[in-house]
């Protein structure tokens, strides 16, 4: 019988009561890999923030750190880029990891180079995009790969706009290796795109298969699960036509079951009340 994996995901916590609840949330729903999806602290320092992991035994052990704007001199300092560093024993923020048969890939997008082709980060990921693509086609170890970076490519108006530019380098890349989902952070909300293709710069992403059936070919799933416990950004605008779920009235996370070649997603509440629920199959 094939091993179900719990992935659990969430970005843009800060130290508040909110984010004790999100992480107790996390925690409770017992995954096997969390995947943090950037800006902890908000502070000068991270120490306020690893408290808080510090009281959950065995979460820095299963948690992926993808680096925002708020966990660097960017916004705050390379203090707490050092301290996080420290903490969760981060010697590389671009690192992937195969958990049963899915592939994670963990991008940053506070790379300096992130909107240049063939620089470092494009390379790297062009090569891990390869490896993955062959445990999947040729050795049957993987059926799912999931990105992560703390930016949105895709993202509804309402604080913060998606990187075009880091789109239009690294979908066609995503698109030719049928990369399944990707995560982000930095929007305060919650969102889900449809599975969508590159549609040319500037332009508006195809929309493939919208019955979830990710045996055939198919684009990505953006998801924002920014809403971790700093203050929630609303929209400025309504869904388009591409964008199946948007929320931002209340913290959350999601959560992805994976079972063989079907996927559960759930978003949730801090308080684990499920937000919207979807599946998809190969």
């Amino acid at each position: 019988m094939s091993q179900e994996i719990l992935i659990t995901a969430v970005g843009d916590t800060t130290c508040s009561d909110d984010a004790k609840r999100t992480f107790k949330s996390i925690v409770e729903e017992e995954s096997h890999i969390n995947l943090f999806l950037g800006d902890s602290s908000y502070q000068l320092d991270a120490i306020c923030f690893v408290n808080i992991f510090k009281a959950f035994e065995g979460l820095r052990e299963k948690t992926i750190f993808t680096r925002g704007n708020h966990d660097d001199k960017e916004n705050e300092s390379d203090v707490v880029k050092a301290q996080l560093e420290d903490y969760f024993g981060i010697t590389e923020w671009t690192v992937t990891k195969q958990v049963g048969n899915v592939y994670i890939i963990c991008m940053n997008s506070q790379d300096p180079d992130l909107d240049l082709k063939n620089k470092d980060q494009y390379n790297w990921l062009k090569s891990k995009l390869e490896e993955a693509s062959k445990l999947r086609d040729k050795e049957n170890n993987v059926n799912w790969i999931f990105v992560m970076m703390h930016k949105p490519l895709y993202t509804l108006k309402g604080g913060h706009k998606p990187e075009r530019k880091a789109r239009d380098i690294y979908q066609p890349l995503f698109d030719q290796y049928q990369v399944d989902f990707v995560l982000h952070g930095h929007s305060h909300n919650i969102q889900r795109t449809l599975p969508i293709k590159y549609g040319g710069l500037d332009q508006e992403p195809i929309v493939t298969v919208s019955n979830l059936d990710f045996s055939q070919d198919h684009g990505q799933i953006y998801i924002v699960s920014g809403a971790g416990g700093r203050a929630l950004y609303e929209f400025d605008e309504e869904k388009n036509r591409w964008t199946a779920f948007a929320y931002d009235k209340s913290y959350g996370y999601h959560l992805f079951v994976v079972k063989d070649k079907q996927v559960d997603v759930y978003a949730k509440s801090n308080d684990r009340q499920i937000l919207e629920q979807f599946t998809v199959t190969k």
